[in-house]
């Protein structure tokens, strides 16, 4: 009897992609940032897999990574929905994929899209003030909003604050 199981949540999938990448890529000396899912126009599904490192993260990095993803991407059923895969830096405009992240970059401003509007916004920019268990605060113009992580669909640097900072040492 066959049995037929649901698909996974793409929660845990992630999760399971991330614990799978985890030790290949730090052997390299860079860090796991965050995966995203795509895809491209008749080529199938996508696995973006975003890495850093303390000293930053070049073409060589990205190359040296993708070779030591590369086999496992062709054997690993865990990858078999995915038809190519690609390794980038997360860039100064980097997405941030978890708590950690958000609480390493208090005090910068941020650009938010979220899943449910909040105060009549899907979009908002302003200043992370702080990280809470399931919450961050963030300085608008007008005002202070309190969001849920939950409600985050994408929370990304301000390219421009970053930009200001790199510029100001």
């Amino acid at each position: 009897m066959v049995q037929i199981h649901p698909p996974l949540p793409i929660t845990m999938i992630k999760r399971d992609i991330e614990a799978f990448l985890i030790p290949i890529i730090e052997e390299t000396g860079c860090e796991l940032w965050g995966i995203e899912f795509g895809s491209a126009k008749g080529k199938g599904r996508l696995l973006r897999i975003y890495i850093d490192a303390i000293q930053g993260v070049d073409i060589d990095d990205c190359t040296k990574v993708s070779r030591e993803i590369d086999y496992h991407f062709q054997h690993e059923v865990i990858f078999s929905e995915f038809a190519f895969f690609e390794v980038s830096s997360p860039g100064l405009d980097r997405k941030l994929f978890n708590q950690k992240q958000y609480k390493k970059f208090v005090g910068d401003v941020v650009s938010l899209s979220l899943f449910s509007k909040v105060n009549n916004l899907r979009k908002l920019k302003g200043t992370l003030l702080e990280v809470l268990d399931s919450e961050i605060s963030v300085k608008t113009e007008g005002e202070i909003l309190l969001l849920e992580l939950s409600n985050i669909e994408v929370c990304k640097l301000d390219l421009d604050d970053q930009i200001e900072k790199k510029k100001n040492g």
